[in-house]
C-alpha cells in the first residue's frame, strides 16, 4: 500500500524541516499545496523530495487541502500540518493498520500543549487523519475543515487508533493565539452563514468567542451547534464541558454541575466532566463528593485516556500529578488525612517539585508519620544540595528528636538567615555540642536574630561553657525584654555571681 503525505503550507519554515523529518521514512511521496509562502518553505519541501504545488490562497482551506490531495497518487492519505510531528515509534503501526482492510479511515490521535509553560495542559483530539484515497472522499468548511461528512456519506468504515500527532501549534504565546483565532473568526462566520458543516461551525465559532474574550457570543454559539444538531456525541459532549466550565468561572455552580452531568450523559467515559463537577463541588464545600468526581477521572485516565483514547471531541489532559493533587487536597478538607497523605506522596513522586514535596513531608510530620516523612531523606535526594530541602529535612529530624541528623541538614544550607541559624544552634544544644550551638547563635545574632527563647538559649550554652561574663550580658538583653523570664534572671544572677567570684580569686 502506497501512502501519500498531503499538506497545505504558508511561510511555515520554522516548522516544516521537523515534520517531514518525522514521517519521510514513513511516506512513499510527499506532496505540498503552497499558499504563497514568501519565506524559505517551498525550499525546505524540495530538499525533502516533496512535490510542491503552487495554489493561490482563497479563503478557504479545505480548498486548498482539495488540491494537495487531487495531486497525491497513494493508496492512502496521510493528511499533517507543519506544526505536527509524527514519532517514529508509530510508524509501524501505522503501516500495518493500512495494510489491514479493516477500515478505509482512522482516526489518529491529536495532541496539543496549549500555551508556554513547562506544565501547560494538553488537548487531545481524535480525528481522520488517515484514509483510503476514494473518488468521493474530499474536504468542506472554510477553515477546521473537515473529511469526516464525506467519509461518512462514501459509508467509509472509520475506526479509532492508538497513533499520536504531537501538535505545536499551540504551544505559543498568546499574542500568537489570538491572532489565529481573529482569522479563524473571519472564516467561521463565513461559514455559518453558508450553513456548510453548520452544527461544527457554529461549535468552532463558539470556542472561537470564547478564545477571543467574547463569552456571552460564544456560549450563544454553542447553545446554537446543541440545537442545529447533526454534530455527534462527541462534540455535544464538549460543548456542555465548555459550557460548564464558563458557568463556574460566572459563580453559577448549580448550573454548572448540571453542565457537567449532561456532558457526562453523551460521553460517559470522559475525564474532564468529572474533573470539572469535582472543581465545582469544591467551592460549594462539598469536599468528599469533590473526592469522588475526581477519582472517577483518575480511573478514566488510568484507562487509557493519556495514550490518546479520547472521548469527547476535545479531551483537556492534565499530568497525573495535577489530579492527584486535587484529591489529596480535597480528601484534607473532607477530614480523610490518609487519603490526603497517600495521594499528596502520589503527586509528589511523579512532578518532583519543591513545593510537591515540601506539601508531602510537612503534612507527614503533622499526621506524626515521623518515619515516613524521614524516609524523604533518601526518596527525594536529588535535591539534597537545595537549602529549602535542607531546612525541610532538618525539621523533619527535629520533630524525631534526632538532633545530630537535624545538624547535619542545617550545617549543610549554604545561605542561612537568622532563623536558620537560630534553628541550627538549638540543634546543636540538644546534641550537647554547645561550643557549635554557641557559634551558631552568634552568627544568627549578628543577622539580627532577636528570638527571645533563642538569646536565652544563647545564654545558657555560654554559662555551660563557663563564659560568665558573656552569658550574664546575654542573659541581662532577655530579662530587660521581659522581666517575668525567671529561668533567665536565675541563671543572671548565677553567672554574675560566678563573674564576682572569679574577680574576687584573681
Amino acid at each position: 500500500m502506497r501512502l501519500s503525505l498531503s499538506m497545505i503550507v504558508k511561510n511555515e519554515e520554522r516548522f516544516l524541516p521537523g515534520c517531514l523529518e518525522s514521517v519521510k521514512a514513513l511516506v512513499d511521496e510527499m506532496v505540498i499545496a503552497d499558499t504563497g509562502s514568501t519565506d524559505g518553505t517551498k525550499e525546505i519541501a524540495i530538499s525533502f523530495g516533496a512535490k510542491v504545488i503552487d495554489y493561490p490562497w482563497r479563503n478557504d482551506f479545505s480548498a486548498a487541502r482539495n488540491e494537495s490531495l487531487r495531486h497525491a497518487t497513494g493508496d492512502w492519505i496521510l493528511y499533517l500540518d507543519a506544526d505536527e510531528r509524527i514519532d517514529a515509534s508509530y510508524h509501524a503501526l501505522i503501516r500495518k493498520i493500512i495494510s489491514s482492510r479493516k477500515a478505509d479511515a482512522y482516526l489518529l490521535n491529536l495532541k496539543s500543549k496549549i500555551g508556554t509553560r513547562e506544565d501547560a495542559q494538553y488537548h487531545l483530539v481524535a480525528y481522520p487523519r488517515l484514509f483510503r484515497k476514494m473518488k468521493d472522499v474530499f474536504f468542506t468548511g472554510q477553515v477546521h475543515e473537515q473529511v469526516t461528512p464525506s467519509l461518512l456519506k462514501a459509508s467509509a468504515r472509520i475506526i479509532p487508533s492508538d497513533v499520536i500527532i504531537d501538535h505545536l501549534g499551540y504551544a505559543q504565546d498568546d499574542d500568537v493565539i489570538l491572532e489565529k483565532a481573529r482569522r479563524n473568526r473571519v472564516l467561521l462566520l463565513s461559514q455559518v452563514e453558508k450553513r456548510e458543516n453548520y452544527g461544527y461551525a457554529l461549535y468552532q465559532l463558539g470556542q472561537t468567542e470564547i478564545v477571543l474574550g467574547n463569552i456571552d457570543a460564544g456560549l450563544l454559539r454553542l447553545e446554537e451547534a446543541l440545537a442545529a444538531g447533526g454534530i455527534g456525541d462527541s462534540v455535544v459532549a464538549s460543548i456542555h464541558g465548555i459550557i460548564a466550565e464558563n458557568l463556574m468561572k460566572r459563580g453559577n455552580y448549580d448550573a454548572a454541575i448540571l453542565a457537567c452531568d449532561r456532558s457526562l450523559a453523551s460521553a460517559p467515559t470522559q475525564s474532564f466532566a468529572h474533573i470539572l463537577k469535582g472543581d465545582v463541588l469544591a467551592k460549594l464545600g462539598n469536599h468528599s463528593d469533590s473526592v469522588k468526581e475526581y477519582t472517577s477521572a483518575l480511573k478514566e485516565y488510568e484507562s487509557g485516556i493519556l495514550e490518546g483514547k479520547t472521548h469527547t471531541a476535545v479531551e483537556p489532559v492534565f499530568d497525573k500529578y495535577v489530579l492527584y493533587a486535587r484529591i489529596a487536597n480535597a480528601a484534607l478538607l473532607a477530614g480523610d488525612e490518609g487519603t490526603a497523605v497517600t495521594y499528596f506522596g502520589k503527586a509528589a513522586r511523579q512532578k518532583r517539585t519543591p513545593h510537591n514535596v515540601t506539601r508531602y513531608v510537612e503534612l507527614l510530620v503533622k499526621e506524626g508519620m515521623l518515619d515516613e516523612a524521614a524516609k524523604s531523606a533518601d526518596e527525594f535526594s536529588e535535591f539534597k544540595e537545595e537549602d529549602w530541602y535542607l531546612r525541610l529535612m532538618s525539621s523533619v529530624f527535629m520533630e524525631k528528636g534526632d538532633y545530630d541528623q537535624a545538624s547535619r541538614f542545617l550545617g549543610c544550607v549554604s545561605s542561612h538567615d537568622a532563623v536558620s541559624l537560630g534553628s541550627l544552634a538549638k540543634c546543636r544544644m540538644k546534641g550537647e555540642d554547645f561550643t557549635g550551638a554557641e557559634y551558631a547563635f552568634l552568627q544568627a545574632v549578628e543577622l539580627g536574630y532577636d528570638d527571645e527563647n533563642g538569646l536565652e538559649l544563647l545564654g545558657l550554652v555560654q554559662f555551660k561553657l563557663l563564659k560568665f561574663t558573656e552569658a550574664a550580658d546575654t542573659l541581662a538583653r532577655v530579662v530587660k525584654a521581659n522581666p517575668s523570664n525567671a529561668r533567665a534572671a536565675k541563671f543572671l544572677q548565677a553567672a554574675r555571681s560566678q563573674v564576682v567570684s572569679s574577680a574576687l580569686a584573681r
